[in-house]
Formats: structure tokens, C-alpha cells, sequence
């Protein structure tokens, strides 16, 4: 039982300590990181890994020392009763030793192999669940089954090709020593040594030889978990090596007033890419709206991206109140920005959480927030009110609801500048009216920087930045630009011409 519970007990405190460092790494690894390695294959090597690293620090560990200080006393006791004999039954160690050394290259090669095709099939797997809608909407089954297909066939070859080596090293290795075995029995029973040993003396080191048998093939076998968790542990360890996203310049002022310049700054994501944005140049003003618009690819939510300080490694300059962006505590930079993005990126966690998401709960403030977004409309009518859980996601959700609480979040938050990426995307013209003009009482004195595509949603911005491959080629109000006749009235007059067409009704505030 001690024995038993004892290595139980081990095996998940490994597992803990190791999962809990591994998860506290990754969450703060930059976003580069991110950009180059599939989630679904961290996941895997959180899970599948560290499990193979627990194996063997636990069983493999207990059978190499059991086993270990058996075969040297056997050896011991060997080398007492005949030294000439043991010294012959040692010559098998070259052989085993090769052996040993061929399987344990199979094994280590094979093991990061079957590691990559489990990250291959989580990331497969996550893809088809979180796509499911699109999947079945587009009878993507087929295609779907076939990659799952490759990715379990090459888990499947590369699991054969291990056990095919684990089943083959250890029966060679004790047809050696079985070979060896039967050697020195004819010798000592011929005396072929130099003089007879005594029946018992023979009777004892044939019953120590055969003693011997036991812990050697355990050894050999040993090895396959030996290996599984050396290489399980470089690829743990690997992770835990990488560097953490720095922590920024030592600025750490409570809350900025919100001026922001953007000096020459350019930035590619990689450097086989083309630049992300190229010299850009601008300024806002504390309190000022401006808008920030182009069409896809043109560099707009890069701009987000930088000022979060999700990459720091641009060209230019970025000042913050007058200062470099540089200088500022990563911590107190972004608790000086609100980010609605986009995809508004939910929690799967109650209403109320992914609003407060990460930040404590203050009655006073959520109040007024849930009735600019309009939440209360809908969440009274959920079985638990704000503490409904919204599912991975919040796919319980219509895309409305899901981004009125991201835009919630943001404004709750109370950050001096807010970054709305396409924030109201996902809301017709009517409630997108509503909820911007409530954004706009509620975040009175902010900087607020609006990303869009859609440019009747900014036509009330103090000014607006028109970027074309990360250059601004235009800026100016919604009439000036209109008014110039070039890049931006050629993008409103086919958005407008587009809505039209489509059969949208224009809303007649804009």
C-alpha cells in the first residue's frame, strides 16, 4: 500500500507543479509566440506531455533504482562465488549496451513524433468543434474527416514504429544474455575454467543468473518510458525556457490624460512579409474621437496592437502623454487602455464575470454600463439574470448580446482611452446608433480611437485617418474628406453604393 500510494501520491505532485508552472509560462508568453504555434498543440503538450514526464519520474524512476541495486548485488554475489565465470558473462555488456543505446534513439525519435501528431490532432479536433456551424453549413464533413484522418494515421504509424522497437529490443537483448547464460553453465560444468566448482556453488550462481534475468528485462523495458519522458520533458522544458513577454519600461503613472502620437512608426509581422504599416505618422488630443479607417489589411488593428504593447519591436516612435511608450510599465499601460476588438472574445463564464473580467466587482459602476449596451433587455429574460454562464465563447449567445458585453467590458474598465475595433459591427443601424451615442455619454473626456470599415459608423468623429497599405493618405472630417474627392469619397460612395444594393436601409441619422 505505502509503495503503491506513495508513487501515486509522487506522480500527480509532478503533474501538478508541473502543469501549474507550464500554464503560468504560457499565459505570459508574447504575442509572437502565439502568432507561430497552434493553441490546440500548447494545450497538448499541458496534457499528453506532462503526463509522459510524470510516468517517468514515478514508475520508471522506482523500477531503474529497484532494479539497479538488484542486479549489482546479484553481480556482487556472482563475482564472490566465481570471478573467472562473471568476468565471461559480462562480455554480453557491449552487446546490451548497443542495444540499449539503438532502441533508446527508436524511442526518443518515435516519442516526438507521436508528441507532434497529438498536438496535430488537438489542433484538428479544436478547429472542427469551434467551426462546427460553418462545417455543417458548408458540408464540410468530408474534408474535416480526412485531415482528422492524417493526423491519427501518422499518431498510428509513429505508436507501431515504438511499440515494433519495444517488442524487438528486449527479446534481443535477453537472447544474448540467454546465449551468454548457457555459455557459462557448459563452462562450469566442464571445468573448462581451470578447475570444478562444488554443486552448491554451482547451484547458487545458476540461481543467481537466473535472478538476474528478471531485473534485466525490466531495465530493458524501463527504457521505452525512460525515453517517452525524456523527450515529453525537452518539450515540457522548452516552454518553461522560453522568455516572458518584459515587462516594459519602469513608467507607472496611475492613469494618463490620453495623448497619444504616433512618429514614423513601421512594423511587419514577419520578415518575409510585406510592412504591416510603413511611416505612419498622427496625433490625438486628450478627449478626442478620431477614427481610423481603410480596407482590410491596410494596418488598422496593428495600431491597437502596438499601443497594448502586444509588439514592441517597431520602427518610429509611439508617445503616450509626451513620453515613449517604451518607458511605460507594460501593467500600467494597458490599465490606461480599454480594447473592445472586433471578435469581442468571451469567456465561458456568467455575464457578469466577462463584463468585470479581470477586475473587481463595483455595483455603482456596472449599472449605468448595462444600460448604455442595452444588456439589461435581454439578460433579465435568462434563468440566472447576469450569472447565466454563456458558454464557451458565449455561443449561447446571439452576436449581438456577445459583443454588447464586450463592449461593456471595455467601458467598464474606465480607462483614459478606448480602442474600439469595429465594436458595433455586429448590431443593425438602429441599435448601432443607440449604443454609440451611450458610449459616447458614458466615455465623455476619453480619448477614444474607433477602427472601421464600415464608414457611416464614423461620420461624427472629430477626424478621421484613412490608411492605404500602413500609410495615411488622407485625414480630415467626414465632409473634408467627401469634399476632396479622392481615396475616402471613392470608399463611402461603394460602401453606400454596396448597402443599397444589398437591400439595407440606410439609417436615416446618418
Amino acid at each position: 500500500f505505502a509503495d503503491q500510494y506513495s508513487i501515486g501520491w509522487i506522480g500527480r505532485r509532478v503533474v501538478f507543479d508541473l502543469r501549474t508552472e507550464m500554464f503560468d509560462r504560457m499565459i505570459q508568453l508574447p504575442t509572437r509566440y502565439y502568432d507561430h504555434h497552434s493553441s490546440a498543440a500548447l494545450v497538448a503538450k499541458l496534457i499528453y506531455d506532462v503526463e509522459q514526464v510524470a510516468l517517468a519520474t514515478t514508475m520508471a524512476v522506482r523500477v531503474l533504482i529497484k532494479d539497479s541495486l538488484l542486479t549489482v548485488v546479484l553481480l556482487g554475489w556472482l563475482a564472490y562465488l566465481n570471478w573467472q565465470l562473471t568476468l565471461i558473462f559480462l562480455t554480453v555488456t557491449p552487446i546490451a549496451a548497443v542495444i540499449i543505446r539503438v532502441a533508446s534513439k527508436r524511442f526518443r525519435t518515435t516519442s516526438e513524433k507521436i508528441q507532434i501528431s497529438i498536438g496535430r490532432i488537438s489542433h484538428v479536433s479544436k478547429e472542427a468543434f469551434q467551426g462546427h456551424r460553418i462545417l455543417k453549413a458548408f458540408g464540410g464533413y468530408q474534408q474535416e474527416a480526412q485531415a482528422f484522418g492524417e493526423a491519427n494515421l501518422q499518431n498510428r504509424r509513429q505508436a507501431i514504429r515504438k511499440a515494433a522497437v519495444a517488442a524487438a529490443s528486449v527479446p534481443l537483448l535477453l537472447l544474448f544474455v540467454g546465449c551468454n547464460v548457457a555459455g557459462v553453465i557448459y563452462l562450469a560444468m566442464t571445468g573448462a575454467t581451470g578447475s570444478f566448482i562444488s554443486a552448491g556453488t554451482f547451484a547458487s550462481y545458476l540461481a543467481a543468473i537466473l535472478m538476474l534475468m528478471a531485473p534485466i528485462k525490466r531495465l530493458a523495458k524501463v527504457n521505452e518510458l525512460v525515453q517517452t519522458g525524456v523527450a515529453a520533458a525537452a518539450s515540457a522544458f522548452k516552454i518553461l525556457d522560453e522568455k516572458i513577454e518584459p515587462s516594459g519600461g519602469e513608467r507607472s503613472e496611475v492613469r494618463l490624460s490620453g495623448s497619444i502620437e504616433f512618429k514614423n512608426v513601421s512594423f511587419c509581422y514577419d520578415h518575409d512579409k510585406p510592412r504591416a504599416l510603413s511611416d505612419l505618422s498622427f496625433s490625438l488630443k486628450p478627449g478626442e474621437t478620431v477614427a481610423i479607417v481603410g480596407e482590410s489589411g491596410s494596418g488598422k488593428s496593428t495600431i491597437a496592437s502596438i499601443l497594448l504593447g502586444f509588439y514592441t519591436d517597431f520602427e518610429g516612435e509611439v508617445l503616450l502623454d509626451g513620453e515613449s511608450i517604451r518607458g511605460y510599465q507594460l501593467i500600467c499601460l494597458r490599465q490606461n487602455i480599454a480594447l473592445v476588438p472586433q471578435d469581442g472574445i468571451l469567456f465561458d463564464d456568467t455575464i457578469e464575470r466577462n463584463i468585470r473580467y479581470g477586475m473587481s466587482k463595483d455595483e455603482q459602476q456596472i449599472e449605468p454600463i448595462l444600460e448604455a449596451t442595452q444588456i439589461k433587455n435581454f439578460s433579465h429574460r435568462l434563468p440566472a439574470g447576469l450569472d447565466t454562464k454563456i458558454g464557451e465563447g458565449g455561443g449561447r449567445l446571439s452576436g449581438g448580446q456577445r459583443q454588447r458585453i464586450a463592449i461593456s467590458r471595455g467601458l467598464y474598465r474606465d480607462a483614459p482611452i478606448l480602442i474600439l475595433d469595429e465594436a458595433t459591427s455586429a448590431l443593425d443601424n438602429i441599435a448601432e446608433e443607440e449604443v454609440r451615442n451611450a458610449i459616447r455619454q458614458i466615455s465623455f473626456g476619453r480619448t477614444i480611437i474607433m477602427i472601421a470599415h464600415r464608414l457611416a459608423t464614423v461620420i461624427d468623429t472629430d477626424c478621421i485617418y484613412v490608411l492605404q497599405g500602413g500609410r495615411i493618405v488622407e485625414s480630415g472630417s467626414h465632409s473634408e474628406l467627401l469634399s476632396r474627392n479622392g481615396y475616402y469619397n471613392a470608399l463611402y460612395r461603394n460602401q453606400l453604393e454596396s448597402e443599397l444594393e444589398g437591400g439595407e436601409v440606410p439609417n436615416p441619422r446618418k
